[in-house]
């Protein structure tokens, strides 16, 4: 009986290093858009448009937080708590897509959240945009790449992808994942403008 549930832990230590970089961004991502949904709430926005910081600034100011965190707390995870050890050039692949996740869930919540109640109910939503990607990883076809329209997709495709001897195969998934996460990343930055006027 056990021969049918014998597997190898190991051949899923990329999904697992490619879920827990997503994590650390999402919880990231949903402390920032909690915390300027609360701003919004207490309609501290509209003062901050007045000061010197301006609407812009305070944007860019709550979103470079949670960016800077999440370089902080991804490379610590890749380089002292993956469960495979991962080289200086992986980091450097997966970083800039993995740091763009936090401000997309981020303004995903303040976006669509009219109040913090909405905001908690759409960051369930938020966690699916990681979680379904994932099942990409046991699809061994073409149809796979239906799931690149999630940002998530790219970091589960490169931690999936031998690329061994092939550096350009990793650099344009990771280019295409960065301009995926760019597109979505101004699609929910001019939502969340358009909310505010």
């Amino acid at each position: 009986m056990a021969i049918y549930f014998h597997f190898y832990l190991s051949e899923y230590y990329g999904l697992i290093t490619g879920v827990s970089l997503l994590l650390v961004s999402l919880i990231l991502g949903c402390m920032c858009g909690f915390m300027m949904l609360d701003e919004r709430d207490d309609h501290l926005i509209q003062y901050y448009a007045v000061t010197p910081l301006s609407r812009s600034g305070y944007l860019i100011c709550r979103l470079v937080t949670a960016i800077v965190l999440s370089i902080i707390y991804d490379m610590i995870l890749l380089l002292f708590a993956a469960p495979r050890s991962i080289t200086i050039a992986q980091v450097m692949y997966l970083l800039p897509m993995a740091v763009l996740e936090a401000p997309i869930i981020a303004l995903f919540l303040v976006a669509f959240a009219a109040n913090k109640v909405e905001g908690l109910a759409l960051s369930k939503g938020a966690s699916l945009t990681v979680a379904i990607p994932a099942a990409a990883w046991f699809i061994h076809s073409p149809l796979k790449f239906g799931f690149g329209i999630f940002p998530a997709f790219w970091i589960y495709e490169l931690m999936n992808s031998d690329y061994e001897g092939e550096p350009w195969k990793a650099l344009l998934l990771m280019l295409i994942g960065i301009g995926v996460h760019l597109l979505v990343v101004c699609v929910m930055l001019r939502k969340f403008l358009l909310r505010q006027d």
